[in-house]
């Protein structure tokens, strides 16, 4: 049951987080244009853990993917 929770959570991520990822990006340059290099910093570094989060659930699906076939062997 965890497995699939995981590969779920996992696959919600990976559909979700590019558009939070591409707003983000968005803020950073509005703000970055307005003057306020503190905000603009701010939503870089949110859209950095956004990409960290598609990769960490890339690496979950790997693992729950492998993980079958490596107890197999």
């Amino acid at each position: 049951m965890s497995e699939t929770l995981t590969v779920l959570l996992a696959l919600t991520a990976i559909v979700l987080v590019p558009h939070w990822l591409q707003r983000c990006l968005g803020l950073a340059e509005q703000h970055e244009a307005a003057g306020d290099p503190l905000m603009a910093l701010a939503w870089t570094l949110a859209a950095l853990l956004s990409a960290y989060a598609v990769g960490l659930a890339l690496l979950a699906l790997l693992i729950a993917v492998t993980r079958p076939t490596l107890a197999a062997s």
